[in-house]
């Protein structure tokens, strides 16, 4: 039997700092009050690309858990995740391991332990699974907290993170004119970074950070 691998994430010095405002303030909120959750467990709803996994690390970093993937749950059996030991536990696409008995396990594991638990998915967590029926019941009761859309300054703070990720240094201004023009989706910051890279001018100047949105059309 192949032992369960479990991620410890450790914050980096050097890594840049969590977005604090718009939609990522009352979320932020609530992971750092994770002693207040009811019977510690909390899930975390956001549509893909909202930053969903990022959080999850550092909150798993900062309480001195470990993170684990949706994959990684599905794939271990009940002997795996009895023996883990830990002091928190992330679980990323808790709403994607498919099978509702490992994720009931980790469940009763953290409970079990007085351990807290965070669990990330794209829709309420009482969509995620119809059996076993104590999951029901335990997803039903789950708290939750919402990554709700972003608006322009966190949109520009977003895409200039990707940018810096591609080693991009767009100006200011090539910016306000990206976020002015661009979708104001989670999905579209990866899609118009992407777009930049691709683009000649790299969106040094405004005419080519025009070029790049009209490529996405």
């Amino acid at each position: 039997m192949q032992q369960l691998f479990l991620d410890f994430p450790k914050l980096e010095e050097e890594a840049r700092p969590l977005i604090e405002t718009g939609a990522y303030a009352p979320v932020l909120s609530t992971l750092r009050n994770w002693k207040g959750w009811p019977e510690l467990q909390l899930a975390l709803i956001g549509e893909p690309q909202s930053g969903k996994t990022r959080l999850l690390r550092c909150w798993a970093a900062e309480t001195g858990g470990a993170y684990l993937r949706a994959d990684q749950l599905a794939h271990a059996d009940a002997a795996e995740i009895a023996d883990l030991s830990l002091k928190a536990l992330a679980i990323d696409d808790a709403d994607k391991v498919g099978s509702g008995q490992n994720l009931l396990a980790a469940i009763n594991l953290c409970h079990a332990r007085k351990a807290p638990i965070l669990l990330a998915g794209t829709v309420p967590p009482s969509t995620w699974y119809d059996d076993p029926p104590d999951l029901l019941s335990r997803t039903r009761a789950m708290p939750t907290v919402v990554i709700d859309g972003p608006d322009e300054d966190v949109l520009r703070q977003r895409l200039e993170d990707a940018c810096a990720r591609r080693h991009l240094n767009v100006p200011e201004d090539s910016l306000r004119f990206l976020v002015e023009h661009m979708d104001f989706r989670w999905d579209a910051i990866e899609q118009v970074a992407n777009a930049i890279e691709q683009t000649r001018g790299r969106a040094f100047t405004v005419r080519s950070a025009r070029k790049a949105l009209d490529s996405l059309q």
